[in-house]
């Protein structure tokens, strides 16, 4: 028992110390401290709350960054749009000017159809004045014919017609030539061939020349029947044969 005794005595003395009189302060005091102290706590644990539920709100915040026009989506179909690739713009060409090599050959087509409107107006020239006679005239006009057209058959054979009947036999057979160089299978340059050869009593190249007329067209036989050229052939047994053939 003594050792509750020694804790009365304590208790007692304590009781008399000089700060016992401050005891409610003191305590009031204490309990005061401590309510604080608890706020303190609590407000700082909801200041964290708040910390972490801001940074919570930064993290989700949608970005700033802008995006280039091949990402961007189109906000009434984001689930369906994708990206798309740029269209190219289509160019639409008004009052395109014809190419130049047209435009030539055109030119060229109009030139050509004019130059042979006057070549086959200066032949029908040249042809009359032949069959009236005026065979210097039509001479003159052949020859116009053909230095716009060395092509021109008919015109060669004519006006070598108008060499023979000048007997200028070698500018006759020179036309001649030409003519057949342009067309061989032209009968009338082989038959006045033929013909002055006949004149000129080369009856073997005049009945060359004359086979090749009658193959190219028989009706030449008929031309040959009365023909005063040829007479130098008349009575030769090839000239009588082909003369027979029909």
């Amino acid at each position: 028992m003594s050792y509750i005794n020694d804790a009365l005595r304590k208790a007692q003395k304590d009781k008399e110390s000089p700060y016992a009189d401050y005891e409610q302060i003191v305590t009031a005091s204490g309990q005061n401290i401590n309510k604080p102290h608890r706020g303190f706590r609590i407000a700082g644990i909801l200041m964290l709350l708040f910390c972490a539920a801001g940074t919570m709100i930064l993290l989700n915040r949608p970005s700033d960054k802008k995006m280039s026009p091949r990402e961007s989506l189109n906000v009434s179909n984001a689930q369906t749009t994708v990206p798309m690739e740029p269209v190219e713009e289509k160019i639409t060409v008004v009052n395109k000017k014809e190419p130049v090599s047209n435009i030539i050959k055109a030119d060229e087509n109009n030139k050509g159809k004019t130059e042979n409107a006057e070549l086959k107006k200066l032949y029908a020239q040249a042809f009359q004045k032949h069959q009236e006679g005026h065979i210097d005239e039509a001479k003159t006009l052949y020859k116009k014919v053909i230095k716009i057209d060395p092509r021109n058959v008919e015109a060669l054979n004519n006006l070598a017609v108008i060499y023979m009947k000048k007997n200028v036999h070698k500018w006759a057979i020179i036309r001649l030539n030409d003519a057949l160089k342009v067309k061989y299978a032209y009968p009338d340059a082989h038959y006045n061939l033929a013909c002055i050869y006949a004149q000129q009593n080369d009856t073997k190249r005049s009945l060359s020349y004359l086979k090749n007329a009658v193959r190219f067209n028989p009706r030449v036989r008929q031309w040959a029947e009365n023909d005063k050229d040829l007479m130098v052939l008349a009575d030769l047994p090839e000239f009588k044969k082909l003369m027979e053939k029909k």
